[in-house]
């Protein structure tokens, strides 16, 4: 069994790197996997989907150009070029990722003459678009997979795509077992002073807001609290700092901004992690992480989060409300034992649940199972 993995993409963004690195792990097991991405168009400093596939000495091939921006020359490229790659090596099924090279890989196939399954993985936190292209490459579309339960049940209705040619594969992460150094005299964090951490894009719709005026209240009823968010976007002054100056608490929360180094460092001065709403692939990789070093969360109930968080064991699922966010907050904050057991409990779930290895085999048993049912008639 022969598997293409298509990433038409560059940039080292939500979906990239549960791609890159489940196709690592899966080459390491023995499957036969190779991922094809868009090279890197411009000299870019930060991680890119091609400086990780080559540090890890993964199994790729560089010669499709991907080019998810209106391009007639690379998109006639890559129709012919893909299908030629595809007889030539002999692919069993191609694994689209994001919709460009979904669509890329329908029509490439549309006229050949053995062409291989086709599957789709839905990274979309809100699912894939409802529409007429994406309707026409799903019924020429042979299985997907999703992160979660609910929007495996969202495609199967909207696509009316059959349910047995559908997985759900939890999102895995790499736990991070390296060292952490002190932030918190850095950060200026002053002793006993208890830490709620926020990461993300600083993006409106994420509901900062709400988590502000929860905090807000929380100041208003107990000292010793900090509020530290770790992030950075172009929109930041709408969805951070003017709130912060209407609610007068801008001495009280800590702009951390982008953290690649000391990223995990920075984690370890948690005592809780909220999350309102995930990013834009829907995997809340952030969540994840901290989960992984025994931070406890909170979140709401939107998309997948409350698949990844045990309310009550892990942390708690709270609504789109201020004031029962900041009752939770209130709960996990002044009562330690509570934070160490669901902080214990958050990390043994993502050790045991959250595992490339694990993945790699669940996707390997859903190859397996297309592969017996063979192309949709």
């Amino acid at each position: 069994m022969k598997i293409l993995q298509l990433f038409s993409d560059w940039k080292w963004t939500g979906p990239a790197e549960p791609v890159v690195s489940l196709c690592e792990v899966m080459n390491a097991q023995g499957i036969d996997v190779t991922l094809a991405y868009r090279k890197t168009p411009l000299e870019f400093r930060e991680r890119t989907v091609e400086k990780q596939v080559k540090q890890r000495a993964m199994r790729y091939y560089d010669g499709l150009r991907l080019n998810r921006y209106f391009s007639f020359r690379d998109w006639s490229y890559d129709m012919q070029h893909l299908k030629d790659y595809v007889g030539r090596e002999k692919i069993d099924i191609i694994h689209t990722n994001l919709s460009h090279d979904h669509y890329t890989a329908v029509i490439a196939m549309l006229f050949a003459g053995m062409r291989p399954l086709i599957v789709r993985t839905d990274h979309k936190r809100d699912g894939m678009p409802d529409n007429l292209f994406m309707s026409w490459a799903l019924r020429r579309t042979d299985g997907i997979v999703t992160y979660s339960e609910r929007l495996r049940r969202q495609d199967v209705k909207r696509f009316d795509f059959p349910d047995e040619r559908t997985s759900v594969i939890t999102p895995a992460i790499k736990l991070y077992d390296g060292p952490v150094r002190d932030m918190r005299d850095e950060l200026g964090i002053r002793p006993g002073e208890r830490v709620i951490g926020v990461i993300g894009r600083l993006k409106p719709d994420r509901g900062y807001e709400i988590i502000l005026r929860a905090f807000k209240k929380v100041k208003d009823r107990q000292d010793g609290v900090r509020l530290l968010v770790m992030g950075r976007s172009s929109q930041i002054e709408k969805s951070i700092k003017r709130p912060l100056a209407e609610l007068g608490i801008e001495q009280d929360v800590i702009l951390a901004g982008y953290r690649v180094e000391d990223y995990f460092s920075v984690i370890a001065t948690f005592d809780i992690f909220i999350i309102m709403r995930a990013g834009s692939d829907g995997s809340a990789r952030a969540l994840r992480e901290v989960m992984g070093m025994g931070r406890p969360a909170i979140v709401s109930d939107a998309g997948m989060l409350p698949e990844l968080v045990d309310n009550g064991k892990t942390g708690f699922v709270t609504t789109w409300d201020e004031n029962d966010l900041s009752k939770k907050m209130e709960a996990l904050l002044q009562d330690e034992g509570m934070r160490k057991t669901f902080g214990a409990n958050a990390a043994k779930t993502a050790k045991e649940k959250w595992d490339y290895r694990a993945q790699a085999g669940q996707l390997r048993n859903f190859y397996e199972r297309l592969m017996r049912m063979g192309k949709r008639k």
